[in-house]
């Protein structure tokens, strides 16, 4: 989080990754202090480097007056950029609303089927995200009935190991979705500590912490997944050394694992 877009591309290139997920307020950074989308794009490519999702998109559950305005103004410029930078998934992860009840579900629902044939028209799908402890959308199944609802073919789940381990998810729940329901998956693991008091903050690569990492990847490979893991921390350690060190070090994380679980 504390370097630019930039960097990020180069930095993730030397590592050798070949696609990324951006997350968009850093775009929108590069954006504002000069940089275009056109740029952007050819950065990208002479970095080839391969956008396979964009994060994030909040406030289209429950938009109302003059915030939907707003939350549907930034919706579609969003939807612009995923459509010229050719970014197939954008995440959608969980609003909230208090207290919650039954009709909220059916408001979100609704809401969603709408943002979703928005989205369609740039040909971007939504992941919408469970997160944990969230009161209205804080686990699997529920993501699921929302995508599922909404009866749109592009809107699917974007599955996060943090929030599925943290929250009410039960391993289980994985064996009641399809592969193609889930859109892209976040890979992470997190520190040795009581469910109760982890944060973001508490993320660590993946197999240096406590979640059963290869029974969940097992679990939706079983399922029928076969698309991207994208490596998400919140981890300051790693924010505070050289970008270009950092990203080596989750490049060679995650080619280990995979090492590992095929094995």
């Amino acid at each position: 989080m504390k370097t630019d877009f930039k960097t990020d591309v180069r930095a993730y290139s030397n590592a050798g990754f070949k696609a990324i997920e951006i997350w968009l307020p850093k775009l929108k950074d590069y954006l504002t202090k000069g940089g275009s989308l056109s740029d952007a794009k050819q950065m990208l490519k002479d970095s080839g480097i391969e956008p396979i999702g964009a994060c994030f998109q909040s406030g289209l559950m429950f938009p109302s007056g003059k915030t939907k305005e707003q939350v549907m103004r930034e919706f579609s410029e969003n939807l612009e950029i995923c459509k010229y930078l050719e970014v197939p998934v954008l995440v959608i992860p969980a609003d909230s609303v208090s207290p919650v009840e039954d009709k909220h579900y059916d408001e979100a629902i609704s809401s969603l089927a709408e943002a979703v044939r928005l989205a369609d028209r740039y040909g971007v799908k939504l992941a919408v995200e469970f997160l944990a402890k969230a009161r209205f959308l804080g686990c699997l199944p529920t993501a699921a009935m929302l995508a599922r609802k909404t009866g749109q073919k592009n809107v699917g789940i974007l599955f996060d190991t943090f929030h599925f381990y943290c929250g009410i998810s039960k391993i289980e729940d994985i064996d009641g979705i399809k592969g193609k329901e889930i859109f892209l998956v976040h890979l992470n693991d997190v520190a040795e500590k009581p469910r109760e008091i982890l944060t973001d903050k508490d993320r660590v690569l993946p197999g240096e912490g406590i979640i059963p990492l290869e029974t969940i990847v097992k679990k939706l490979q079983n399922a029928g997944f076969s698309g991207y893991y994208s490596l998400e921390l919140f981890n300051e350690e790693l924010w505070n050394q050289d970008p270009f060190s950092a990203a080596k070090k989750c490049f060679e994380n995650l080619e280990k694992l995979g090492e590992n679980y095929e094995s």
